[in-house]
């Protein structure tokens, strides 16, 4: 008899110990279930935050390069971009046209990168020369840039030193318009001779545009630190600058009275 209840209580202490295995592994089971479940609902809610919220509610984040005469705040104001405006609601389009439309900035590139970041870069006009008109009874600089756009009328004198242009006429101007087509290989060839050495327009204190017959011109240059004006075709090069100089260190070396030295029609002439 003693026998038999030494084993069921035996199998009762198994019976028991199996359960408690059991229920430590249910209960196991149950906290990894939620952990996982746990963790899936985070997941789920950082996606929906990263890819609903944060484009469609939070400020986006704008950032400018190529800026030279303009700052980020002034953009922003221009495009009249308010803390209320969002990824999602940012047209990058009309952003594009708008700033398009100012005369002073050449090109724009504008890239949306999810979720609230958007690159602006900004390539503003540099001029190749200035000129001066009356705008109100007021005569002021008028930059104009490679392509003989103006693009700044009255907003002071270029950081460059470009040369200054004279002979031009206006009947109205206004920034955006562009020179005559004509005219227009002129601020070509200064702008390329200015990126190549910049230092020959140090010699040069304006360029004089002489209208001819059939709206063909020529040109008269202005030596900064000689009283001698030197007559050119319309083709402006670096050649002839370096002849101009060599023309006018002679002419100061033996100090004869000329006045006007011609360069034009491929031969040499001076009074």
């Amino acid at each position: 008899m003693s026998n038999i209840m030494d084993g069921y209580y035996c199998m009762n202490e198994n019976f028991k110990t199996v359960e408690k295995k059991n229920k430590s592994k249910s209960d196991r089971t149950k906290i990894l279930k939620f952990l996982v479940i746990a963790l899936v609902v985070m997941i789920v809610l950082e996606v929906l935050i990263y890819t609903v919220l944060m484009p469609c509610l939070a400020p986006v984040k704008i950032t400018y390069t190529g800026l030279e005469t303009f700052t980020p705040q002034q953009i922003n104001n221009y495009l009249k971009i308010s803390p209320k405006v969002t990824w999602v609601s940012f047209n990058s389009a009309a952003a594009a046209t708008s700033l398009a439309s100012n005369a002073v900035i050449e090109n724009v590139t504008i890239e949306k990168h999810f979720p609230d970041q958007v690159k602006i870069n900004i390539v503003e006009r540099k001029a190749a020369a200035v000129t001066l008109a009356k705008v109100a009874g007021k005569t002021v600089p008028v930059q104009i840039d490679k392509n003989g756009v103006i693009f700044a009328v009255n907003r002071g004198m270029p950081k460059e030193n470009v040369p200054v242009i004279s002979g031009l006429t206006f009947e109205s101007i206004s920034e955006g318009m562009r020179l005559n087509a004509k005219l227009r290989p002129l601020m070509e060839q200064i702008s390329t001779i200015y990126e190549k050495n910049p230092g020959y327009f140090a010699n040069v204190s304006e360029i004089k545009i002489i209208a001819k017959d059939y709206g063909s011109f020529e040109l008269e240059l202005y030596p900064t630190n000689s009283h001698v004006k030197v007559l050119i075709d319309r083709t402006l090069n670096e050649e002839t600058l370096q002849y101009m100089m060599v023309m006018l260190d002679v002419l100061d070396s033996i100090q004869t009275k000329v006045s006007v030295v011609d360069l034009r029609y491929g031969s040499i002439s001076y009074r």
